[in-house]
């Protein structure tokens, strides 16, 4: 098993994406969407377990981090039955191994209020982690091409001009297994707004 500190701090997506490519030959932005984040996680060596846990409360996800061995991603079902939920979660987690991996913070515990993008603002290390789960998710480059292809088709067979953003955000939203909300965020955060 690979140890915790021989891969390199991989503070974005796209460093992610280099590393799956060099060490794995894994293209992670090569297919269409959706980025198959179960992959990532096991391309990493992150153990991920979903088994129920009546005393997790609001646990929504977790990972504990390890000197010796792979890391622990721990999802709580009942928390995470909504797949695009459970994408975020782990893209989430995943996001923690790749940015905050230190000999002093071995556990991150995420629950509603760490996951919510306006609750975790003040605390830098979730709002990066749903920072990155979102890119990796919904890479800008991939919302642009496919996105181009989705309002071309939408126009020639409705025979319009535009395609409405209401419409726009939930086909894209399903083409990337994404919440409605997520998916409408990171078309704004990129600058995508009016067809």
């Amino acid at each position: 098993m690979q140890a915790l500190f021989t891969v390199p701090d991989l503070r974005t997506p796209s460093a992610l994406a280099d590393y799956l490519l060099a060490e794995c030959q894994y293209k992670m932005y090569e297919f269409a969407p959706p980025v198959d984040v179960d992959e990532v996680a096991k391309l990493l060596r992150i153990t991920v377990s979903e088994r129920p846990d009546p005393s997790a409360g609001a646990t929504i996800g977790k990972i504990t981090l390890s000197e010796a061995g792979p890391a622990e991603i721990w999802i709580n079902p009942a928390e995470n039955a909504y797949g695009p939920r459970r994408r975020f979660t782990l893209a989430h987690e995943i996001a923690h191994f790749c940015m905050h991996r230190s000999s002093d913070r071995l556990e991150f515990v995420d629950t509603r209020s760490t996951m919510n993008r306006t609750e975790s603002y003040w605390n830098s290390y979730e709002s990066e982690a749903n920072r990155f789960a979102a890119e990796m998710l919904m890479p800008q480059q991939m919302i642009e091409s496919l996105g181009r292809e989705v309002i071309d088709s939408y126009k020639a067979e409705h025979k319009v001009e535009k395609m409405p953003i209401t419409r726009f955000v939930d086909v894209m939203a399903v083409k990337f297994r994404v919440s409605r909300p997520a998916m409408e965020f990171r078309l704004k955060n990129v600058g995508i707004g009016t067809f």
